[in-house]
Protein backbone atom coordinates (compact mmCIF):
# COMPACT_ATOMS: atom_id res chain seq x y z
CA UNK A 1 0.00 0.00 0.00
CA UNK A 2 1.08 3.56 -0.46
CA UNK A 3 0.29 7.25 -0.29
CA UNK A 4 1.76 10.56 -1.52
CA UNK A 5 4.06 8.76 -3.96
CA UNK A 6 5.56 6.51 -1.27
CA UNK A 7 5.33 2.77 -0.73
CA UNK A 8 4.63 2.19 2.96
CA UNK A 9 6.18 -0.72 4.85
CA UNK A 10 5.74 -1.81 8.47
CA UNK A 11 3.09 -3.79 10.33
CA UNK A 12 1.23 -0.68 11.52
CA UNK A 13 0.39 0.27 7.92
CA UNK A 14 -2.13 -2.58 7.74
CA UNK A 15 -4.36 -0.69 10.22
CA UNK A 16 -4.94 2.00 7.61
CA UNK A 17 -5.02 -0.41 4.67
CA UNK A 18 -8.64 0.29 3.72
CA UNK A 19 -7.85 4.01 3.57
CA UNK A 20 -4.82 3.66 1.29
CA UNK A 21 -4.32 2.77 -2.33
CA UNK A 22 -1.86 0.51 -4.12
CA UNK A 23 1.76 1.63 -4.46
CA UNK A 24 3.43 1.16 -7.85
CA UNK A 25 6.81 -0.60 -7.69
CA UNK A 26 8.49 2.61 -8.90
CA UNK A 27 7.58 4.50 -5.72
CA UNK A 28 10.36 4.79 -3.12
CA UNK A 29 9.63 3.00 0.14
CA UNK A 30 9.38 4.29 3.70
CA UNK A 31 9.03 2.13 6.82
CA UNK A 32 6.46 3.40 9.32
CA UNK A 33 6.53 2.59 13.05
CA UNK A 34 4.26 3.51 15.97
CA UNK A 35 6.24 3.76 19.21
CA UNK A 36 5.83 5.19 22.76
CA UNK A 37 6.79 8.83 23.39
CA UNK A 38 10.39 9.60 24.29
CA UNK A 39 11.05 10.56 27.92
CA UNK A 40 13.32 13.35 26.68
CA UNK A 41 11.83 14.45 23.35
CA UNK A 42 14.07 16.38 20.96
CA UNK A 43 13.44 19.90 19.76
CA UNK A 44 10.17 19.92 17.81
CA UNK A 45 9.99 21.59 14.45
CA UNK A 46 13.54 20.51 13.60
CA UNK A 47 14.32 19.76 9.95
CA UNK A 48 17.70 19.10 8.33
CA UNK A 49 19.08 17.34 5.29
CA UNK A 50 19.10 14.00 7.13
CA UNK A 51 16.73 14.14 10.09
CA UNK A 52 13.46 15.76 11.08
CA UNK A 53 11.28 15.96 14.19
CA UNK A 54 7.81 17.47 13.83
CA UNK A 55 4.88 17.96 16.23
CA UNK A 56 1.64 16.25 15.23
CA UNK A 57 -1.79 17.85 15.10
CA UNK A 58 -3.19 14.82 16.90
CA UNK A 59 -0.62 15.03 19.74
CA UNK A 60 2.83 13.53 20.18
CA UNK A 61 5.51 13.95 17.58
CA UNK A 62 7.10 12.21 14.61
CA UNK A 63 10.77 11.61 13.87
CA UNK A 64 12.19 10.89 10.44
CA UNK A 65 15.48 9.42 9.22
CA UNK A 66 16.40 10.07 5.61
CA UNK A 67 19.16 7.46 5.29
CA UNK A 68 17.12 4.67 6.89
CA UNK A 69 13.91 5.78 5.11
CA UNK A 70 12.16 5.53 8.48
CA UNK A 71 9.20 7.40 10.00
CA UNK A 72 8.42 6.91 13.70
CA UNK A 73 5.27 8.20 15.37
CA UNK A 74 5.85 8.74 19.08
CA UNK A 75 2.36 8.47 20.55
CA UNK A 76 1.03 7.77 24.07
CA UNK A 77 -1.73 5.43 22.86
CA UNK A 78 -2.17 2.42 20.61
CA UNK A 79 -2.04 2.86 16.86
CA UNK A 80 -5.26 3.86 15.14
CA UNK A 81 -5.79 3.38 11.42
CA UNK A 82 -7.76 6.59 10.88
CA UNK A 83 -5.26 8.71 12.80
CA UNK A 84 -2.39 7.12 10.88
CA UNK A 85 -4.03 7.83 7.52
CA UNK A 86 -4.55 11.46 8.47
CA UNK A 87 -2.92 13.50 9.83
CA UNK A 88 0.09 11.23 10.49
CA UNK A 89 0.86 10.15 6.93
CA UNK A 90 0.68 13.77 5.81
CA UNK A 91 3.83 14.35 7.84
CA UNK A 92 5.51 11.41 6.11
CA UNK A 93 4.47 12.72 2.72
CA UNK A 94 5.73 16.26 3.20
CA UNK A 95 9.06 15.34 4.81
CA UNK A 96 10.08 12.72 2.28
CA UNK A 97 8.79 14.84 -0.60
CA UNK A 98 11.29 17.47 0.49
CA UNK A 99 14.11 14.94 0.71
CA UNK A 100 13.19 13.20 -2.55
CA UNK A 101 13.19 16.42 -4.56
CA UNK A 102 9.43 16.63 -4.89
CA UNK A 103 7.10 19.50 -4.09
CA UNK A 104 4.50 19.24 -1.32
CA UNK A 105 1.66 21.75 -1.19
CA UNK A 106 -1.06 22.26 1.38
CA UNK A 107 -3.74 21.54 -1.21
CA UNK A 108 -6.14 18.96 -2.53
CA UNK A 109 -6.67 17.67 -6.05
CA UNK A 110 -9.48 16.29 -8.20
CA UNK A 111 -9.20 14.26 -11.40
CA UNK A 112 -11.31 15.48 -14.36
CA UNK A 113 -11.05 13.72 -17.72
CA UNK A 114 -7.95 11.87 -16.53
CA UNK A 115 -6.09 15.03 -15.47
CA UNK A 116 -5.45 16.15 -11.88
CA UNK A 117 -6.22 19.73 -10.87
CA UNK A 118 -4.76 21.12 -7.68
CA UNK A 119 -7.25 22.87 -5.39
CA UNK A 120 -5.70 25.60 -3.23
CA UNK A 121 -7.47 27.63 -0.58
CA UNK A 122 -6.77 29.54 2.60
CA UNK A 123 -8.54 28.65 5.82
CA UNK A 124 -12.34 28.89 5.49
CA UNK A 125 -12.11 29.01 1.68
CA UNK A 126 -14.07 25.75 1.42
CA UNK A 127 -11.37 23.50 -0.07
CA UNK A 128 -12.40 20.26 1.64
CA UNK A 129 -16.09 21.02 1.23
CA UNK A 130 -15.61 21.58 -2.50
CA UNK A 131 -13.64 18.33 -2.84
CA UNK A 132 -16.30 16.39 -0.93
CA UNK A 133 -19.05 17.69 -3.21
CA UNK A 134 -16.96 16.81 -6.25
CA UNK A 135 -16.55 13.29 -4.87
CA UNK A 136 -20.28 13.06 -4.29
CA UNK A 137 -20.81 14.12 -7.91
CA UNK A 138 -18.69 11.19 -9.09
CA UNK A 139 -15.31 12.84 -9.64
CA UNK A 140 -12.18 11.12 -8.34
CA UNK A 141 -10.62 13.13 -5.52
CA UNK A 142 -6.88 12.47 -5.56
CA UNK A 143 -6.07 14.02 -2.19
CA UNK A 144 -7.55 16.35 0.40
CA UNK A 145 -4.96 18.14 2.51
CA UNK A 146 -1.53 17.45 0.97
CA UNK A 147 -0.65 17.45 -2.73
CA UNK A 148 2.72 15.92 -3.60
CA UNK A 149 4.00 16.35 -7.15
CA UNK A 150 7.09 15.12 -8.97
CA UNK A 151 7.59 17.21 -12.08
CA UNK A 152 3.98 17.42 -13.21
CA UNK A 153 2.84 14.05 -11.82
CA UNK A 154 0.46 14.28 -8.88
CA UNK A 155 0.20 11.48 -6.31
CA UNK A 156 -2.88 10.17 -4.52
CA UNK A 157 -3.27 10.60 -0.79
CA UNK A 158 -5.33 8.54 1.68
CA UNK A 159 -8.89 7.93 0.53
CA UNK A 160 -10.45 10.46 2.88
CA UNK A 161 -11.74 14.05 3.05
CA UNK A 162 -12.14 15.60 6.50
CA UNK A 163 -15.03 18.02 7.00
CA UNK A 164 -16.42 20.16 9.77
CA UNK A 165 -19.67 18.61 11.05
CA UNK A 166 -21.84 21.42 9.67
CA UNK A 167 -20.36 20.93 6.19
CA UNK A 168 -20.77 17.16 6.34
CA UNK A 169 -24.47 17.52 7.16
CA UNK A 170 -24.99 19.13 3.76
CA UNK A 171 -23.86 16.02 1.90
CA UNK A 172 -26.37 13.56 0.50
CA UNK A 173 -23.96 10.63 0.74
CA UNK A 174 -23.80 10.28 4.54
CA UNK A 175 -23.31 6.50 4.57
CA UNK A 176 -19.63 7.02 3.81
CA UNK A 177 -19.10 9.44 6.73
CA UNK A 178 -17.34 8.49 9.97
CA UNK A 179 -16.53 10.63 13.01
CA UNK A 180 -12.81 11.22 13.64
CA UNK A 181 -10.39 13.46 15.55
CA UNK A 182 -12.27 13.32 18.85
CA UNK A 183 -15.52 14.33 17.20
CA UNK A 184 -14.09 17.49 15.62
CA UNK A 185 -14.35 16.21 12.05
CA UNK A 186 -16.55 14.02 9.90
CA UNK A 187 -14.52 11.96 7.44
CA UNK A 188 -15.85 11.15 3.98
CA UNK A 189 -14.47 7.82 2.76
CA UNK A 190 -13.48 8.12 -0.89
CA UNK A 191 -13.62 5.53 -3.63
CA UNK A 192 -10.38 4.13 -5.05
CA UNK A 193 -8.53 6.08 -7.72
CA UNK A 194 -5.35 5.81 -9.76
CA UNK A 195 -2.20 6.18 -7.65
CA UNK A 196 -1.01 9.10 -9.77
CA UNK A 197 -2.19 11.38 -12.56
CA UNK A 198 -0.76 14.13 -14.78
CA UNK A 199 -1.19 17.57 -13.25
CA UNK A 200 -3.06 19.98 -15.48
CA UNK A 201 -3.07 23.13 -13.36
CA UNK A 202 -4.57 24.74 -10.28
CA UNK A 203 -7.74 26.29 -8.93
CA UNK A 204 -7.43 28.86 -6.13
CA UNK A 205 -10.59 29.06 -4.05
CA UNK A 206 -11.69 32.25 -2.36
CA UNK A 207 -14.70 34.06 -0.93
CA UNK A 208 -16.39 36.92 -2.76
CA UNK A 209 -19.70 38.71 -3.13
CA UNK A 210 -20.59 36.67 -6.20
CA UNK A 211 -19.45 33.67 -8.19
CA UNK A 212 -16.49 34.49 -10.41
CA UNK A 213 -13.80 32.60 -12.33
CA UNK A 214 -10.71 34.49 -13.49
CA UNK A 215 -7.32 33.34 -14.85
CA UNK A 216 -4.38 34.07 -12.56
CA UNK A 217 -1.63 36.00 -14.38
CA UNK A 218 1.72 34.22 -14.66
CA UNK A 219 3.37 36.92 -12.53
CA UNK A 220 1.06 36.05 -9.60
CA UNK A 221 1.22 32.26 -9.79
CA UNK A 222 4.49 31.85 -7.89
CA UNK A 223 3.05 33.79 -4.97
CA UNK A 224 -0.11 31.70 -4.98
CA UNK A 225 1.86 28.46 -4.92
CA UNK A 226 4.50 29.69 -2.48
CA UNK A 227 1.86 30.52 0.11
CA UNK A 228 0.86 26.84 0.23
CA UNK A 229 4.31 25.23 0.29
CA UNK A 230 5.12 22.99 3.24
CA UNK A 231 8.47 23.18 5.06
CA UNK A 232 9.16 26.56 3.50
CA UNK A 233 11.94 27.16 6.03
CA UNK A 234 14.04 24.53 4.23
CA UNK A 235 14.25 26.60 1.04
CA UNK A 236 12.21 26.56 -2.13
CA UNK A 237 12.63 23.87 -4.80
CA UNK A 238 12.82 26.58 -7.45
CA UNK A 239 13.21 24.41 -10.57
CA UNK A 240 10.16 22.32 -9.72
CA UNK A 241 8.10 25.37 -8.89
CA UNK A 242 8.89 26.99 -12.23
CA UNK A 243 7.39 23.96 -14.00
CA UNK A 244 4.21 24.39 -11.94
CA UNK A 245 4.02 28.13 -12.61
CA UNK A 246 3.73 27.36 -16.33
CA UNK A 247 0.51 25.41 -15.76
CA UNK A 248 -2.91 27.12 -16.02
CA UNK A 249 -4.33 28.61 -12.83
CA UNK A 250 -7.75 30.10 -12.08
CA UNK A 251 -9.03 32.06 -9.11
CA UNK A 252 -12.55 30.91 -8.26
CA UNK A 253 -14.65 32.91 -5.78
CA UNK A 254 -18.11 32.35 -4.38
CA UNK A 255 -20.20 33.65 -1.53
CA UNK A 256 -20.46 31.53 1.61
CA UNK A 257 -24.10 30.77 0.83
CA UNK A 258 -24.61 27.03 0.36
CA UNK A 259 -26.76 27.68 -2.69
CA UNK A 260 -23.67 28.91 -4.59
CA UNK A 261 -21.81 25.62 -4.21
CA UNK A 262 -23.50 23.63 -7.02
CA UNK A 263 -22.96 26.52 -9.44
CA UNK A 264 -19.34 26.74 -8.33
CA UNK A 265 -18.80 23.07 -9.13
CA UNK A 266 -20.37 23.45 -12.56
CA UNK A 267 -18.17 26.44 -13.41
CA UNK A 268 -15.05 24.80 -12.02
CA UNK A 269 -15.52 21.59 -13.99
CA UNK A 270 -16.42 23.43 -17.19
CA UNK A 271 -13.40 25.71 -16.87
CA UNK A 272 -10.77 23.01 -16.40
CA UNK A 273 -12.39 20.69 -18.95
CA UNK A 274 -12.10 23.42 -21.56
Amino acid sequence: MGSYGLGLAGSVVALAGDLLGPAPSTWPEVTVEWVPPLTDPPELGFFSSGESVLPLLSGGHASFDRKERLARFHKPHAADGHELAHPCLSAVGLVFARWDGRIALHAGAVVIDGVAWGVLGDREAGKSTTLAWLAQAGYAVLCDDLLVVDGTRAFAGPRTVDLRPQSAERLDDRERLVTVRRGERRRLLLSDTSPEAPLGGFVVLGVGDRLSVEPVPVAERMGALGGHLTLRQAGLPAAGLLALVELPMWRVKRSQAWGDLPRLLDRLVATVAA
